[in-house]
């Protein structure tokens, strides 16, 4: 019973995180691409694809993204996974937050420090908002967690089980989440250094020569798309959040929710990063109190090495993530705030100890206050974010309208080659339709749409001709067909907020 308590945090934490889903069903972008994959390996037998596929594609391309969770989804029916996508991530959230339980437990045998653990785990407003749609990041957290703490852990104390388990899921992160298995390699990197040792870089490639055999060489195809992926964006770093018709747009004249999150991001970096995870300034104020010996925590949570190590963790990927908001040229490593991503458990952990260590002395009212306050905020901000960016979209969802579209492209003979603006909703189109559209399954060839992605390079007849298109989707809201030089006559279908024209 003592252990079950574990449980209530994850069960509210869970209905939290996908309320939004009961009000729209089909958000989010990357579900659509994750959705054909599990497809894909369905109709494969549930084994990986090794062949080009077309199917639905005009660019045939190979499958190089890391399959673990697309493989897991391919044993449900592609009916009950369309009706269930929205509600999958957050259970991987749920089992991150009784890893969490689970690790305060062991370091403090205290339920009351676990529980607030928990608590603050559930209240990172940047969590509930990854886990909103189906998505392998919040897989990604757990096996990145799973991966590095047991190394902390036998850096401290050597037991083997710890570089076992620190081995078995980095092995696992590689066909997880290829942001996860970045960040694992930067962090192994730093305590390599920090620490002299080079444990972690050693359990990292030997993991990695691992999956190479194991998958019989296809982890070296995830690799490749991993790398060129980056190589792309290193070339269009500065078109990162650029709009795909109008190209770079200054200021505050943004799109949507999700632009003005990044053009926040961006103008006021140290505090906006924070202000993704407000629990973070307990892990900095305990390396504060730590270096300048302030004397507000007790020296024997100050003077753990665990404890110390985690709030390196932390701060490291924070100073990480300022640096690539504030240098773009570092936008290709990956968006700043991911790398705070990789911190949720740490932070969680770190802020408990620290939280509750300081309740049982004189600051007793001052930590209460600070706690109900950083949770206020952070549920107030996550709320809001949820409303407007997830209940509320129209760019990444799909409503009626797009229903109508879905069913007028199917009615059309021949299939239609179709090109989609914006290029957001290209995998839900060829999910939802029998057409041909200009996108390839392959994550890492983002060099083979270059004339249409990540800006239109040429007039949209140009491209239409050079690629044999014949159809364009437009979403009212994104551009005019005036800035496409389209025009009245080539209109052949027309929504609220979709129009179709004919090539």
């Amino acid at each position: 019973m003592f252990y079950l308590t574990g449980l209530i945090v994850p069960v509210f934490s869970y209905i939290f995180q996908v309320y939004p889903r009961f009000i729209n069903r089909y958000f989010g972008v990357d579900v659509w691409s994750r959705m054909l994959e599990a497809d894909h390996i369905r109709k494969n037998g549930h084994k990986i694809p090794m062949g080009k596929i077309s199917d639905g594609y005009i660019i045939e391309g190979y499958l190089d993204y890391p399959p673990a969770l697309p493989w897991l989804l391919s044993f449900i029916s592609k009916k009950n996974l369309l009706s269930l996508q929205g509600f999958i991530s957050p259970l991987f959230d749920v089992l991150q937050n009784i890893l969490v339980f689970a690790i305060v437990l062991q370091l403090t045998d205290n339920l009351q420090t676990a529980i607030i653990a928990q608590i603050i785990y559930a209240t990172i407003p940047l969590a509930v908002l990854e886990n909103s749609y189906l998505t392998p990041r919040s897989f990604g957290y757990i096996t990145f967690t799973a991966a590095f703490y047991p190394l902390l852990l036998y850096s401290l104390v050597q037991n083997p089980i710890y570089l076992m388990a620190g081995f078995l899921f980095t092995l696992l992160c590689f066909f997880t989440h290829r942001f996860a298995t970045q960040a694992l390699l930067f962090i192994c990197l730093f305590f390599s250094v920090f620490d002299r040792s080079i444990l972690y870089i050693v359990v990292f490639f030997a993991a990695m020569l691992a999956a190479i055999v194991l998958s019989k060489g296809y982890y070296l195809r995830i690799l490749e798309g991993h790398i060129s992926n980056i190589y792309f964006w290193a070339l269009n770093y500065k078109l990162r959040f650029a709009h795909q018709v109008r190209g770079i747009q200054k200021g505050r004249k943004k799109r949507d929710f999700v632009s003005l999150v990044y053009y926040l991001l961006g103008t006021f970096t140290p505090i906006t990063l924070i202000g993704t995870n407000f629990w973070t300034i307990i892990p900095i104020f305990f390396l504060t109190d730590m270096l300048l010996g302030f004397g507000v925590i007790q020296q024997n949570i100050l003077m753990e090495p665990l404890y110390f190590k985690m709030a390196l963790w932390i701060v490291v990927f924070y100073v990480i993530g300022v640096l690539i908001l504030s240098i773009k040229r570092l936008l290709p490593i990956g968006e700043g705030q991911r790398y705070l991503e990789m911190t949720f458990a740490p932070t969680a952990i770190l802020s408990a100890v620290v939280l509750s260590s300081l309740l049982k002395t004189d600051y007793t009212m001052i930590v209460i206050s600070i706690f109900f306050l950083i949770l206020s905020v952070n549920i107030g901000l996550t709320i809001v974010s949820q409303w407007i960016g997830i209940i509320h979209d129209q760019g990444r969802s799909v409503h009626e309208d797009m229903r109508k579209v879905f069913a007028f492209i199917n009615n059309v003979k021949p299939k239609p080659r179709i090109l989609c603006i914006p290029h957001q909703i290209t995998t839900m189109v060829v999910y939802n339709t029998k057409a041909k559209v200009f996108v390839d399954i392959q994550a890492g060839t983002l060099q083979k749409i270059q004339d249409v992605f990540p800006v239109l390079k040429f007039p949209v007849k140009e491209i239409a001709k050079k690629y044999d298109l014949n159809a364009v989707i437009l979403r009212k809201y994104y551009a005019t067909m005036e800035e496409l030089k389209l025009d009245r006559k080539s209109l052949i279908f027309e929504t609220e907020e979709t129009q179709i024209f004919k090539l």
